[in-house]
């Protein structure tokens, strides 16, 4: 946004957090800068807002605006139909419109009483017209010369990195012990990620990793992308990134942790099945999730043995998640602007 021309009131890193307890810890901060964000869009007059995610702070954001004659919108559905589904009711105080990523997010919020349009994944669109080819490409290359590679993917939030990098890495030991020509790559997505991984992996132990493990400068979207379609199999943090994986065609192992008090708190609240998106799209256990006390070195490494070793079980994984491109793919950018267009006041399409 910011190349495109935006100006950038507040570094994103002070939204950047996520779960239940580190969000209290910037509390004060999060409440100046949401006051800050409501004088300026009052003061300017704007003739709409859109809260793009970070519903815990922009659906507050919204609420306020709303209650001045400002339209809103919000671009990305707050997952409650899956967890807290008491955020319904804020929602439908706070928004004018829902822009929904995901098809079932729409049904939901119209029972609420909440309008929307689904309008499709724009990962899906940026995916879709090179990933067959890529990959058939990238799987020969790879698998006819009997190469396997692991893509560890920790997530890129310190919280998550920190709750799960180590574990990954005595995963990725686990599974090297089985199969020593295996090769893993480990795509950090800032230099700070970067440089932590680097740091844990001075540790001992890990220097069995020394010749098959690769920490990959990843600052940019495509650079990601290329090391998951490169790879064999992709062990990484609940999130958006399983969707990108999915898109991208590739068989994957999902793990989610949080601080035992937070997963208490979220265990009594979730209400979905599942917590991995492909599962969530597709409605069934296609791809392993494992959760908090199941996300073991010893359980991961068997998911992931499982696929490494098992060429049938991982092709019967791929073709599974290809519907999800023709699912997801609408053209959501053009949809999206449309929908916020026709939206703002006085606005046409």
């Amino acid at each position: 946004m910011i190349e495109k021309g935006f100006v950038s009131i507040a570094a994103m890193e002070r939204l950047s957090v996520m779960g239940l307890i580190e969000p209290l810890k910037r509390l004060p901060d999060l409440i100046r800068l949401r006051r800050q964000l409501y004088q300026h869009f009052i003061n300017l007059k704007v003739d709409i807002v859109v809260g793009i995610d970070s519903p815990d702070f922009n659906l507050g954001l919204e609420k306020k605006l709303k209650r001045s004659a400002i339209p809103t919108c919000h671009y990305v559905c707050p997952s409650v139909w899956a967890w807290r589904q008491g955020r319904v009711k804020k929602i439908r105080a706070s928004v004018d419109h829902v822009l929904a990523l995901l098809p079932f997010e729409v049904g939901f919020l119209q029972q609420h009483g909440i309008e929307a349009t689904f309008v499709g994944h724009p990962l899906a669109d940026r995916l879709a017209s090179s990933v067959v080819a890529d990959t058939a490409t990238d799987n020969e290359a790879v698998h006819g010369a009997e190469m396997l590679r692991l893509c560890v993917m920790p997530g890129s939030r310190s919280s998550e990195v920190d709750a799960l990098l180590e574990c990954f890495l005595q995963t990725a030991l686990l599974c090297v012990a089985r199969i020593p020509q295996l090769e893993i790559v480990i795509p950090a997505a800032t230099p700070a990620l970067h440089d932590k991984i680097l740091n844990v992996l001075q540790q001992s132990q890990y220097r069995p990793l020394d010749s098959c493990l690769t920490v990959q400068r990843c600052f940019g979207r495509d650079e990601a992308h290329a090391c998951v379609r490169n790879a064999t199999v992709v062990l990484l943090a609940s999130g958006t990134a399983t969707l990108e994986a999915a898109l991208l065609g590739k068989a994957m192992v999902v793990a989610y942790r949080m601080s035992s008090m937070g997963y208490a708190i979220a265990s009594r609240l979730i209400r979905s099945e599942h917590i991995a998106l492909p599962n969530l799209l597709l409605g069934e256990r296609v791809v392993p999730e494992l959760v908090q006390h199941q996300a073991t070195p010893q359980c991961l490494s068997d998911a992931l043995l499982e696929l490494l070793v098992n060429s049938s079980l991982r092709r019967q994984t791929e073709h599974q998640l290809e519907g999800l491109r023709d699912q997801l793919a609408l053209g959501a950018d053009q949809l999206a602007a449309s929908t916020v267009l026709s939206l703002s006041r006085g606005g046409n399409i």
